[in-house]
């Protein structure tokens, strides 16, 4: 597996890098040694590049084939032929393909996510739609008694100055 040194905060992008040698600076010792630690070390790393067939590769060994990094994960070292490609047989194994298998669980939750939202959306919106119609209806209820108590005072007002 390609490594990274365990200073995390040594490691530093291009453009930081490259300010360093701007204007004349007197660059120190640790300004190597960010530039070291900033750059892929083929040995250290155990990158070998590109596959290629009868190169012998030890375990963790990494290198670039068909778009993808490949790690070296027999236990023994071996001179790789064509049957032994790093998309062939149980001695590689793709960095890329973990990644796209977490992308595509990543996807199949989110896909689930989705479904069950939109299931929920939908009862969510015909509660609110029942919820209307009961508000509608306790109004119209509301609305009804409220005439039926105005017509009785009416009619109790009427009998009271026609019986005076």
């Amino acid at each position: 597996m390609v490594s990274i040194s365990a200073d995390n905060m040594s490691l530093k992008n291009r453009t930081h890098l490259k300010n360093l040698f701007k204007n004349k600076t007197h660059l120190s010792e640790s300004h190597f040694a960010q530039l070291i630690d900033s750059v892929l070390n083929k040995r250290d790393d155990k990158f070998h590049g590109a596959w290629k067939a009868g190169q012998t590769y030890k375990k963790d060994d990494v290198v670039y084939y068909k778009g993808a990094l490949w790690e070296m994960i027999a236990e023994n070292e071996i001179c790789t032929d064509k049957e032994q490609e790093p998309s062939e047989g149980k001695v590689w194994e793709s960095r890329l393909q973990k990644l796209e298998q977490k992308v595509d669980n990543i996807q199949q939750d989110l896909d689930l996510l989705r479904k069950e939202f939109t299931e929920y959306k939908q009862q969510m919106e015909l509660r609110l739609q029942q919820l209307i119609r009961y508000i509608t209806l306790l109004t119209l209820g509301v609305a009804i008694i409220f005439v039926w108590f105005f017509l009785g005072y009416i009619s109790q007002l009427f009998a009271v100055t026609s019986a005076g």
